[in-house]
């Protein structure tokens, strides 16, 4: 047997992700100033997560976790996460943000327009989780017993 440690294609974005990407101030201040019973760090990361596989559901395959994106887009899903949240508590974008910003928005439409391919998911959801585009169903309809020109104008 071998020893070689399985690398994953994709993976999990998670709270302590951004902390380790040196946004722990930002996670924690958004976590105090949350009212209800939603955590907005949570919150922030599965909407980026969700755009992120969107982008990339539009010419590749998505995993069938849906909490999982390519690992190549690690970095752009914890940046709309933390943009996000810096929006939540009326902290202001740098210049070099708003620069990353779109930078990041534009590698999203890369790999949506299918001119930049991502990694093979670990495993494959196949047709389950995005809706298939297209057609109406055929319908079987019996042929019309009567109509106007059986009934001789009734």
């Amino acid at each position: 047997m071998s020893n070689q440690t399985f690398m994953s294609n994709w993976t999990q974005i998670t709270a302590d992700d951004l902390k380790a990407a040196g946004h722990g101030m930002i996670v924690d201040k958004a976590r105090t100033t949350a009212s209800g019973g939603v955590d907005p760090v949570d919150s922030a990361i599965a909407d980026a997560v969700s755009r992120v596989r969107r982008s990339v559901a539009a010419g590749n395959a998505l995993d069938v976790d849906p909490a999982k994106i390519p690992a190549s887009l690690r970095g752009i899903t914890i940046r709309i996460a933390v943009f996000a949240l810096m929006e939540r508590i009326r902290l202001p974008l740098s210049d070099d943000q708003k620069k990353s910003r779109e930078f990041d928005n534009s590698d999203l439409l890369r790999v949506a327009d299918r001119k930049t391919p991502v990694e093979e998911p670990d495993v494959p959801a196949g047709n389950a989780e995005m809706q298939s585009s297209g057609g109406a169903q055929g319908i079987n309809v019996p042929h019309r017993q009567t109509g106007r020109h059986k009934c001789s104008g009734l």
